[in-house]
């Protein structure tokens, strides 16, 4: 079984398209345009998934247009099953005001979503620039967000409306792409709850019911079920889950629910990154969870996936979007464009930063941090080859293997030793330092098994990879270990000014430093912070 998963198109109308943003997300509509005629034209798979995040903001007007596009697809021959996610539904507000209206506003009353535009007095609002206006003047020309109820009946016909079965409460559902391959479409997206009580919930307990009975209907029928949902249910790395809330990221716990219920391999996208992750239930049991990238965003591609559900096997192919001339940028493709949009993002940043941290961090280079990495044990030639690189600009690249999936510096390359080697030195640090503890805020994860994953990764490849899904894969490549003494050196030093400062016998203050971390230490083991378990 052959098919595509898209996932974060964040389509918008080019008339909904704001001035300060106009040739961003204009890049992004030719974008979607493109890439949803080659899915119309191709023959390699009749069956297209989306997994949410379809618009941009949730506007009607962008909503037309993209099922439209969608129906273009449909009409080719091909079978399309959407999901709805948080980016095209507004809880907070009720309409959206066209590009192209110059009028300017004190407040915006419309983002409230009892707001009543019928009935409300337009000309106490604006700025004084525009009061000689008349009433009927001050009125912008709206255009209606849509609701989770509005989005459930727009989108029938891709998906509810060949479905076998539905979950109302959670606007979910269930269609055969064969008799034997079964697909749940699960919407996790706060749909129907207020936001400001819960914005962390998974699926109701009526649909876990819901999925279960499922399951159990493939099973009596010999068939298989996977799963399309938009957040994710494994990190694709520590870096990001310490980076994320409970909105962004679901807990281990509904991975592990799936399952047990019977769930191995679901696909998922929000993140924008391009990773193939695992979670073990306390039962043993193992869901894979596929996270595609958006298609216009760093990396720009989607998935092609062929599925052997007897064997458990999935082969999955990334298809980068093509540049095309239309598109007006300067890079020679759109991944290098898009690289370039971050780094920029990333540099304006740091030059935000007061002063001397904004001169300070992109002057650092590798020869000015290795004093402390020296458990790398880089010979000469290695430590040449990279002293003078800018740190700021590995951790740029580590950011992008972050996101693109599949880093490339394996355990034997100088940055990846140089990096592990500054990690190591950090942990040291911690461990030893008596008045640092950092392990809420790193989520129970050591410096380095947040550093490691973004430098290589060391299991399925991200983007290209033929695997079984059922099973834990094994590591590609044996990892070193990095031994530091940053933190025994650094207590050392600590004591020493003890015995200077401090106003006790030196006996006294050479034991304040080893006795206070010796404490830290013991109360870390007793009591561990230890990470998620997924």
């Amino acid at each position: 079984m052959k098919f595509a998963v898209l996932s974060d198109t964040h389509y918008i109308s080019e008339e909904m398209i704001h001035s300060d943003k106009r040739g961003e997300m204009l890049l992004k509509n030719k974008i979607n345009k493109s890439v949803f005629e080659s899915l119309a034209a191709t023959d390699e798979f009749d069956t297209v998934l989306i997994t949410g995040d379809l618009t941009h903001s949730g506007d009607e007007e962008s909503h037309k247009e993209y099922i439209e596009m969608l129906r273009k697809v449909k009409n080719s021959g091909k079978n399309v099953y959407v999901l709805t996610a948080t980016h095209d539904f507004q809880f907070s507000r009720s309409y959206a005001v066209k590009e192209g209206w110059n009028v300017k506003y004190k407040t915006h009353p419309w983002h409230n979503a009892w707001f009543d535009k019928d009935s409300f007095a337009y000309k106490d609002i604006v700025t004084d620039d525009f009061s000689h206006l008349p009433e009927e003047a001050c009125k912008p020309p709206f255009k209606k967000v849509c609701t989770p109820k509005d989005l459930w009946e727009m989108y029938r016909e891709f998906g509810r409306d060949q479905a076998f079965s539905v979950c109302e409460t959670d606007y979910s559902y269930c269609v055969k792409l064969d008799e034997k391959i079964w697909c749940l479409m699960l919407n996790n997206n706060f749909r129907d709850i207020d936001p400001r009580e819960n914005m962390s919930a998974s699926y109701s307990p009526d649909c876990f019911k819901w999925i279960e009975s499922i399951v159990n209907s493939a099973k009596e029928e010999g068939a298989f079920v996977f799963a399309c949902t938009h957040h994710s249910l494994v990190p694709p790395v520590p870096a990001y889950k310490i980076g994320a809330t409970d909105r962004n990221m679901r807990r281990a716990y509904v991975a592990h629910a799936l399952a047990d219920i019977g769930i191995s391999l679901i696909f998922s996208g929000h993140t924008h990154f391009s990773d193939i992750g695992f979670a073990v239930s306390d039962k043993g049991k193992t869901l894979c969870n596929i996270t595609t990238p958006a298609i216009s965003y760093l990396p720009p591609m989607y998935r092609v996936a062929e599925l052997e559900a007897e064997k458990k096997t999935i082969n999955l192919t990334a298809i980068p979007v093509k540049n095309s001339d239309e598109f007006g940028i300067k890079e020679a493709t759109l991944k290098e464009h898009f690289k370039n949009e971050f780094i920029n993002e990333y540099c304006e940043k740091v030059s935000l930063l007061p002063a001397p941290l904004n001169k300070l961090i992109p002057a650092l280079k590798v020869k000015h941090i290795y004093p402390l990495c020296r458990c790398a044990k880089l010979s000469k030639s290695e430590y040449d080859s990279i002293k003078d690189t800018k740190l700021f600009d590995i951790i740029m690249e580590l950011v992008i293997n972050m996101q693109c999936g599949d880093g490339n510096y394996t355990p034997d390359t100088p940055v990846y030793r140089f990096m592990m080697g500054f990690a190591a030195a950090a942990d040291s640090i911690i461990a030893s330092f008596p008045f640092i503890d950092i392990r809420k805020k790193l989520l129970g994860y050591t410096v380095s098994q947040v550093i490691e994953p973004m430098l290589f990764n060391n299991f399925i490849p991200d983007n290209n990879a033929d695997f079984k899904f059922d099973i834990l894969p094994e590591k590609r490549m044996p990892t070193p270990a990095f031994c530091s003494m940053a933190g025994d050196i650094l207590m050392s030093v600590l004591s020493v000014f003890a015995i200077v400062l401090s106003p006790l016998s030196p006996i006294a203050a050479s034991a304040v430093i080893p006795v206070l971390t010796i404490r830290k230490k013991i109360k870390n083991r007793v009591s561990p912070h230890l990470p998620e378990r997924y």
